[in-house]
Parts: structure tokens; C-alpha cells; sequence
């Protein structure tokens, strides 16, 4: 099908009759008195507005597969700690990862859409350009866990650094206030504004958020082998990986249900140990 999306530089509504000829089952369009574009004998849906039409679309789909929604935002990190998650949870859960094509709006929507029915974990991509990007793809998949990884301003400011907390803490504003489970969101919060940008969303939400703090699993693994899967990483996938990445990765693979030995096998952490360990699994996984 295709989904005609007029943008500020051109009206795909123009080219309804090349889309058939490449193979389109169907358009689905503007409502507009007439489509001279279109061919005769075109299947033709007409919607108030086309992209609202494709985030129902999205919602839909959601809601037919039912799989447990992890959404990650951030301005850095977010990719890095989406493969780290989906690599911690591969041998317990069915995980697809949906990155996004491009900043904007339209995001992740086309790797949504293409998740598998067999689907348990859906780990969505959210960026943003402007306010209103994240709660548009947030709204339409009602994550069930959001995880902030580090959030900061290129050219940090108390201004700056509150209107980029309040972008991405947008995220938090789609959780349930009812969510499944106590813990709803895993925020790597060593920045003020998002501390209190994420407290005044957070304030009636029946659950958890969890912070960053100098304690974890993540800060057990050492310097020296988080470098070597940096190095792994970034050689694979282009992501290096910071400290703060793992963290966001390992405190969601524990909102979702793995546990604290589970993730110690995964890790190579001995349990009695802070400070031996090594990550020749995840070096695996990248």
C-alpha cells in the first residue's frame, strides 16, 4: 500500500499512478475532492489525514502481536543500549529491535511495522527534531518500560538544558498510569534538569522509575573489558558503548524480568567479585 505524506517539499499525492505501476496494492490518500494522478481503476482510501492514518496503522499492529514495549530515547546512547538489550534478552525472549530511519516524526514506524507476529519484546527507537515527535510514536505504542539514556545539550545551559529534558522526557508522558509492573522506567538521570523534568511527569504514575546511581551490575564490569566491547562494537555496528549504555541495557533486560544471577552469567561477573569480570559474551553478541 501506499501512504501518500505531503511534506514542506513535495506532494507524493503527484505521483498516485507511478506507485501503482511499481507495484502498489493500494493508495491510501487525503481526502480531496479528486486525485488527477491516480489511475483509472486505482484502490483508493481516503483518510482525513495520512499520518494519522499510518500511527493507527502502527497502534494496530501493536496491539495484534502484543509483545511487552520497551521504548529508549535519549541524545546519546540510545542505539548502543538497544542492541545490548536485545543481546541480553535473545536467549529468554523473542526481540525485535525497531531503529529509525531517519530524525523525524516517521522514525521507526516502517521497522514496526515489519515485526514478526511470533514477536515478545518490541524495542522501539525514539528521536525527536521537535516536541510532539516522541509522544506521536510513544502514543501509538503505548510503551510498557521508557528508558532514558544520557540526555545533554551540545552546548549545555540551564535554558538548554531544560527545554532538552523536556523533550525527551516526552516519552514518559505515553507510559500507562497503570503499568503492568511496579518499574516503568530506567533513567540514566545524572543531569539536574532531567531529574526534575522526569519527577514532575513521573508524579502520579503508579510504578517505579529507576536512576542511575554509583551501584549496579554495569559498574562491575571493568574499564578495561567495557573498552574491548566498545572496540568490538564500534568495529561491527559502528556503536561504541559507554558505561552508561550498559547500565541502561542491564537495568532494562531487569525490568523485564532477568535476573541479577542471569545477567551475572551473561556479564562473566563473579557474584562475590566488584571488580573481576569480563564481557567475552557481549564481545559475542557485537
Amino acid at each position: 500500500w501506499f501512504i501518500a505524506i505531503p511534506s514542506q517539499f513535495q506532494d507524493p499525492h503527484d505521483a498516485l499512478g507511478l506507485a501503482v505501476e511499481k507495484g502498489a496494492r493500494g493508495l491510501i490518500v487525503n481526502r480531496r475532492s479528486r486525485h488527477a494522478s491516480a489511475t483509472t481503476g486505482s484502490t483508493i482510501i481516503t483518510v482525513p489525514d495520512t499520518k494519522t492514518a499510518l500511527l493507527d496503522m502502527v497502534r494496530f499492529w501493536r496491539y495484534c502481536v502484543k509483545p511487552t514495549v520497551v521504548g529508549v530515547t535519549g541524545s546519546s546512547g540510545r542505539r548502543a543500549t538497544m542492541v545490548l538489550l536485545s543481546q541480553l534478552l535473545k536467549d529468554n525472549f523473542k526481540t525485535h529491535v525497531a531503529f529509525m530511519d531517519h530524525l523525524s516524526w516517521f522514525g521507526c514506524i516502517e521497522a514496526v511495522l515489519a515485526m514478526p507476529e511470533d514477536t515478545q519484546v518490541l524495542v522501539f527507537e525514539a528521536g525527536a527534531m521537535e516536541r510532539g515527535d516522541i509522544t506521536r510514536i510513544g502514543g501509538a505504542l503505548d510503551p510498557d518500560l521508557a528508558v532514558l539514556t544520557q540526555i545533554r545539550h551540545p552546548f549545555p545551559s540551564p535554558e538548554r538544558d531544560t527545554l532538552t529534558a523536556s523533550l525527551y522526557c516526552e516519552l514518559l508522558e505515553t507510559l500507562s498510569e497503570y503499568p503492568k509492573d511496579r518499574l516503568a522506567a530506567v533513567i540514566y538521570d545524572d543531569n539536574p534538569a532531567v531529574r526534575r523534568r522526569s519527577d514532575q511527569v513521573l508524579g502520579g504514575l503508579l510504578g517505579q522509575k529507576h536512576s542511575q546511581s554509583g551501584k549496579g551490575i554495569a559498574h562491575r564490569v571493568p574499564e578495561k573489558s567495557l573498552k574491548v566491547l566498545s572496540k568490538a562494537m564500534e568495529s561491527a555496528l559502528g556503536l561504541s558503548v559507554s558505561r552508561s549504555d550498559l547500565w541502561c541495557a542491564v537495568e532494562a533486560a531487569k525490568a523485564l524480568g532477568l535476573s541479577k544471577a542471569a545477567l551475572e552469567e551473561i556479564l562473566e561477573l563473579d557474584a562475590t567479585s566488584t571488580s573481576n569480570g569480563s564481557v567475552s559474551s557481549l564481545n559475542q553478541m557485537a
